[in-house]
Protein backbone atom coordinates (compact mmCIF):
# COMPACT_ATOMS: atom_id res chain seq x y z
CA UNK A 1 0.00 0.00 0.00
CA UNK A 2 1.36 3.39 -0.98
CA UNK A 3 1.04 6.85 0.51
CA UNK A 4 1.46 10.40 -0.76
CA UNK A 5 4.80 11.61 -2.13
CA UNK A 6 5.31 15.32 -2.84
CA UNK A 7 7.03 16.34 -6.07
CA UNK A 8 10.01 18.68 -5.76
CA UNK A 9 8.08 21.81 -6.79
CA UNK A 10 5.59 21.29 -3.95
CA UNK A 11 2.57 21.92 -6.21
CA UNK A 12 1.88 18.26 -7.07
CA UNK A 13 1.94 14.86 -5.39
CA UNK A 14 1.75 11.29 -6.58
CA UNK A 15 1.17 7.81 -5.31
CA UNK A 16 1.19 4.36 -6.84
CA UNK A 17 0.33 0.95 -5.52
CA UNK A 18 2.56 -1.21 -7.64
CA UNK A 19 1.12 -4.52 -8.80
CA UNK A 20 -1.15 -6.11 -6.22
CA UNK A 21 -2.77 -9.53 -6.31
CA UNK A 22 -4.64 -11.72 -3.89
CA UNK A 23 -4.76 -15.43 -3.29
CA UNK A 24 -7.62 -17.87 -2.78
CA UNK A 25 -8.36 -16.30 0.61
CA UNK A 26 -8.37 -12.69 -0.67
CA UNK A 27 -11.06 -10.50 0.94
CA UNK A 28 -13.77 -8.67 -0.99
CA UNK A 29 -11.68 -5.48 -0.90
CA UNK A 30 -7.92 -4.91 -1.06
CA UNK A 31 -6.48 -1.50 -0.05
CA UNK A 32 -4.21 -0.05 -2.76
CA UNK A 33 -3.47 3.56 -1.74
CA UNK A 34 -4.12 5.34 1.55
CA UNK A 35 -3.21 9.00 2.05
CA UNK A 36 -3.96 10.04 5.63
CA UNK A 37 -4.13 13.77 4.76
CA UNK A 38 -4.11 15.24 1.27
CA UNK A 39 -2.45 18.44 2.54
CA UNK A 40 -3.26 22.03 3.35
CA UNK A 41 -4.65 22.88 -0.10
CA UNK A 42 -7.54 21.56 -2.19
CA UNK A 43 -6.43 19.32 -5.02
CA UNK A 44 -7.51 17.94 -8.35
CA UNK A 45 -6.48 14.29 -8.77
CA UNK A 46 -6.21 11.94 -11.74
CA UNK A 47 -6.53 8.26 -10.88
CA UNK A 48 -5.50 5.48 -13.29
CA UNK A 49 -6.40 1.90 -12.31
CA UNK A 50 -4.95 -1.03 -14.28
CA UNK A 51 -5.61 -4.76 -14.39
CA UNK A 52 -3.87 -7.89 -15.61
CA UNK A 53 -5.52 -10.69 -17.59
CA UNK A 54 -8.58 -12.08 -15.79
CA UNK A 55 -8.76 -15.68 -14.66
CA UNK A 56 -12.51 -15.77 -15.34
CA UNK A 57 -14.38 -13.63 -17.87
CA UNK A 58 -17.85 -14.76 -16.81
CA UNK A 59 -20.47 -12.15 -15.94
CA UNK A 60 -20.10 -10.72 -12.44
CA UNK A 61 -16.38 -11.43 -12.11
CA UNK A 62 -14.98 -8.01 -13.01
CA UNK A 63 -12.60 -6.35 -10.60
CA UNK A 64 -13.39 -2.76 -9.68
CA UNK A 65 -12.21 0.26 -7.79
CA UNK A 66 -13.67 2.28 -4.94
CA UNK A 67 -12.53 5.71 -3.74
CA UNK A 68 -13.25 6.97 -0.21
CA UNK A 69 -12.85 10.40 1.36
CA UNK A 70 -12.85 10.31 5.16
CA UNK A 71 -14.42 6.80 5.03
CA UNK A 72 -17.28 7.93 2.73
CA UNK A 73 -17.48 6.26 -0.70
CA UNK A 74 -17.36 8.91 -3.44
CA UNK A 75 -16.62 6.68 -6.46
CA UNK A 76 -17.34 3.01 -7.11
CA UNK A 77 -17.21 1.03 -10.34
CA UNK A 78 -16.97 -2.54 -11.58
CA UNK A 79 -16.92 -2.27 -15.37
CA UNK A 80 -17.79 -4.88 -17.99
CA UNK A 81 -14.12 -5.53 -18.75
CA UNK A 82 -11.34 -6.53 -16.40
CA UNK A 83 -7.92 -6.20 -17.99
CA UNK A 84 -5.65 -3.71 -19.69
CA UNK A 85 -5.49 -0.01 -19.06
CA UNK A 86 -8.80 1.41 -17.97
CA UNK A 87 -9.61 5.05 -18.65
CA UNK A 88 -8.53 7.33 -15.85
CA UNK A 89 -10.97 9.36 -13.83
CA UNK A 90 -10.58 12.74 -12.18
CA UNK A 91 -11.85 14.06 -8.85
CA UNK A 92 -11.77 17.22 -6.73
CA UNK A 93 -10.41 16.51 -3.25
CA UNK A 94 -10.89 19.09 -0.49
CA UNK A 95 -7.89 19.88 1.73
CA UNK A 96 -6.90 17.70 4.69
CA UNK A 97 -8.97 14.66 3.73
CA UNK A 98 -8.12 11.01 4.12
CA UNK A 99 -8.08 9.51 0.60
CA UNK A 100 -8.32 5.75 0.06
CA UNK A 101 -8.33 3.78 -3.20
CA UNK A 102 -9.52 0.20 -2.80
CA UNK A 103 -9.69 -2.72 -5.21
CA UNK A 104 -13.05 -4.46 -5.36
CA UNK A 105 -12.30 -8.16 -5.57
CA UNK A 106 -14.24 -11.16 -6.92
CA UNK A 107 -13.84 -14.76 -5.80
CA UNK A 108 -13.10 -16.02 -9.34
CA UNK A 109 -10.48 -13.32 -10.06
CA UNK A 110 -8.85 -12.90 -6.66
CA UNK A 111 -5.40 -13.80 -8.09
CA UNK A 112 -5.72 -11.33 -10.98
CA UNK A 113 -3.14 -8.55 -10.85
CA UNK A 114 -4.30 -4.98 -10.38
CA UNK A 115 -2.94 -1.61 -9.35
CA UNK A 116 -3.48 2.12 -9.41
CA UNK A 117 -1.51 5.32 -9.86
CA UNK A 118 -2.51 8.82 -8.83
CA UNK A 119 -1.28 12.34 -9.44
CA UNK A 120 -2.67 15.29 -7.51
CA UNK A 121 -2.41 18.97 -8.45
CA UNK A 122 -2.75 21.49 -5.64
CA UNK A 123 -5.14 24.31 -6.54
Amino acid sequence: MSSQILLSGGDKYYSYSGIIFGDVSAPATIPMITIDSTGLKDSYVKIQPFYGNPISTSVGNQLGVEVKLNDVVIYNTQANYSYGDRDHFELFIPRQNKLEIISLNTSNNNTQTRGVSLIGYYL
